[in-house]
Formats: C-alpha cells, structure tokens, sequence
C-alpha cells in the first residue's frame, strides 16, 4: 500500500521490535472478548505503544456514509461535539477514508492541507491516519499525532497500518459477536415467552375445559331422558332431533375430555392403573363408542386380531381412548372405503403392534411429525372440511409414550394413512 506523505522532510524512523508488534496485534485482537466497549481500549493500547497522547478513531456509517467518532484522546471536549461525524473526503480522516490508504502530514502547523486547529492549539506536528480494514472494504479510520516534526517514519506508517487492518477485523468480530449475543438475547427472551405463553394456554385450556364438561354432561342426561320419554310423549320427529343434539354433545363432550387429559398429560398430572383386559374388550367398546359415525358414512371397518394375543395388563381406560382417538380420526378423514385395524403380537419383544389403516385424503410428507402438535390441523384454515381441536393424535402420542410405547405415520395424500403404535402386553414388565 503507497504512503501519502504531504511533506518532504527527512522521516526519523522510530524502530520496534517484532515481540512488541506482535503483542501489541495480539492485545487489540482480545479487547473484543474483554469489553462492550472495545473503541476506548484500542485507541489507549494504540497510542500506549506509539509514546503518544493525541489521537481519535471513527467508524464508517454504512448508512449515512460519514465517519463518526467512537473514541479520542487529547483532544478538547468541543472537538468531540463539533466533529461528532464528518463526512468522506472531509478534515484529516475523511480524506484516508478517500485514499483507502495511510497519509502522513508531517508539519501541520504549516501545512495548509491539514486544517486541524484544534491539534495546532495543542502543539501538535505530525499526523499519521490510518484506514481501518475489514474484508475488502474502509470500516474506520484511525488517527494519532505528535508535537515532533516528522515523526512518524516507513516503520511507524507501517505498524499503524497492520494495526489498522487488526483492528478493522477485531471491530467487525465485535459487531459480530454483539449481533450474535442480541440474537441469543431474543431468542431466549422468545422461548421464555412462549414458554410462559404454553403455560398460560395449559391452565386456560384446563379451565376453561372442566367448566364446559359440567353443562355439557347435564345437557346430554337431560336430552337422554326427554328422548326415553321420562318427561312426556314426544313425537318421531322430536325423538330424532333429541338424538340428533345428543349425537352432537356426545362428540362435544369427547372433545372436551380430550382437551382435559392433554392437559393433565403436558403438566405430568397423568399416572398408569394397569389392569387384566382383553383386546376384544376394546373392540366391542369400539362398536359402542363409534357405531353411529360407521354406519352414518356407511364405511366398512374392518377387524384383523391374531390369534395369540394375549390378555394385556395394562391401563383399560387408556387404551380405549388410544384406540378412540385413532380409529375416529381414521373415519373423519375417510368419506368412502375401508379403514382396517389391524392387531399382532411381537412376542420377541413383548409387545402388542396394532395398525389403523384408513382410505382417506392422506397426510403430506412434510407434516408427518407436527400433525403430533397440539391443536394441529393438516388444513388448519377456518374453512377446513373436518371439525376437531387437533389434540387427538397429541394425546395418543403423550399416552402411549406413559404406557412405554410410541407410534409412527405412512402417508400419501390422496391414498389414505397407516398409523401404527405400540405398547407392551404387560405395562411395567410384570410377569
């Protein structure tokens, strides 16, 4: 890089050591990790190993495109006021910045190209500036000065100008590091946040829950004893309409009991209560709880037991909701065809395998693993076709990782699902 020296004085070269250079990259290299601030140390370490007192630093604006001061020494406090940020091509350093290279004045109190009054005022001779590099492009400038005519030499110009190009560097990494720690900042301010926001939905959804479960369930024994006639004769008409309102709470209700027991799942408040029961046990509990949807939508489900299946001992009540949940979401989805459940015994690992395999609208790869999420919907919009809160398959997943299983998904879209899940014969491994 060519000097621009605006004189033609004899230089004194001033000599330093490879040691003290070297320390002295080292130490501003360090100053990033050390403090927030790292301007103020840099220029004292600067003009600690230059013997000097007189200097500034600024930094280049990428905005607004004038170098704004960031640290100086020696100078009156007005200077800092007036000269806050100047301009490229403007005062000592706005003309580094133009040249992209060091510039040396080495009598300023005569020269008319360095119009510095405030160095002239404090004596000052020599000025020596600096551009400081990052990558390929000016990101400051720095600046030192001396009462000794032609004081800085090729030695000093030199050094000043690889401390110029560390520095540079130092003070991106510290840009870097700053942007870095703001971003760890907010994402933990954002967890924290959702965290808190999570907490707030489980006990809202909680609440909110048991309070609609009681008018719910009162609405549902009323409408069963005015369709039984307890109160009176109802015509067909009526009778139907009843059904029809308890057909509906019914499935309100069951919603509702899903959202409790997600609740109860996420905050740890559910345990196991194993008990002898027998898969054919779960099936007729099937027939009971789904019958009307099956043969509403008029589908063919489809029961495949291997013979060998052992009585289970296990959580009854669990498993018929487990079981609920994925065969009427294997219907909900399925406007025509099969949906096929199908049961084996992995006797190695003694474990019951169970598939529900359904004909539906299928699930796109990408949502293999979110559909697991609370409130999720493949078609999450407010004119989706399928009802729901989207906490079934959460609570299935929750459930069977509490009874030692777990459950994956095979999916086309537009061919249907497979789901299969499993759990062991006996929970806890009791012989």
């Amino acid at each position: 890089m060519d000097t621009f020296r605006l004189s033609s004085v004899a230089k004194k070269p001033l000599e330093f050591s490879t040691s003290s250079a070297l320390s002295t990259v080292a130490d501003l290299l360090m100053i990033p990790k050390n403090s927030d601030d790292i301007y103020e140390p840099a220029l004292s370490k600067v003009l600690e190993v230059f013997g000097l007192g007189h200097g500034n630093l600024r930094l280049l604006n990428p905005v607004t495109g004038e170098l704004e001061l960031m640290a100086s020494k020696g100078f009156a406090s007005e200077y800092s006021q007036k000269f806050a940020s100047i301009k490229i091509g403007e005062r000592s350093a706005g003309r580094v910045v133009r040249l992209k290279g060091p510039i040396v004045w080495d009598n300023i109190q005569t020269d008319p190209a360095c119009s510095n009054l405030h160095l002239k005022r404090a004596g000052m001779n020599s000025l020596l500036g600096v551009p400081l590099l990052a990558g390929e492009g000016v990101v400051g400038t720095l600046m030192v000065a001396s009462p000794e005519r032609s004081r800085f030499g090729e030695g000093e110009v030199q050094l000043l100008s690889a401390i110029g190009r560390v520095l540079g560097v130092a003070i991106e990494n510290a840009h870097l590091l700053s942007v870095l720690k703001k971003s760890i900042n907010d994402l933990t301010k954002l967890t924290l946040r959702l965290e808190e926001s999570d907490g707030i939905k489980d006990r809202l959804l909680s609440v909110i829950s048991h309070e609609l479960r009681t008018p719910v369930t009162v609405i549902l024994s009323n409408t069963e004893l005015l369709a039984e006639r307890m109160f009176g004769e109802i015509n067909e008409r009526q009778r139907t309409s009843l059904l029809t309102v308890r057909a509906s709470g019914a499935r309100l209700l069951y919603q509702i009991e899903n959202a409790i027991d997600v609740a109860q799942l996420e905050g740890g408040e559910e345990s196991v209560h194993p008990e002898p029961v027998t898969i054919h046990d779960v099936k007729a509990k099937m027939g009971e709880l789904l019958g009307d949807d099956i043969e509403r939508k008029k589908l063919d489900v489809r029961w495949e037991i291997a013979p060998e299946i052992p009585t289970l001992f296990t959580d009854q009540s669990k498993l018929v909701k487990i079981f609920r949940n994925m065969i009427d979401n294997a219907i909900k989805f399925t406007e025509k065809g099969v949906v096929a459940v199908r049961i084996s015994l992995e006797k190695e690992k003694k474990r019951i395998v169970c598939q529900v395999q359904d004909t539906g609208t299928g699930i796109p790869e990408g949502q293999f693993e979110v559909i697991f999420d609370p409130f999720h919907q493949v078609d999450s919009s407010h004119t989706r076709l399928y009802g729901g809160m989207g906490l079934g398959l959460r609570y299935v997943k929750q459930t069977l990782g509490l009874l030692d299983g777990g459950i994956k998904v095979e999916s086309q879209v537009g061919k249907g699902s497979t789901f299969t899940f499993w759990f062991p014969v006996r929970h806890g491994g009791e012989e």
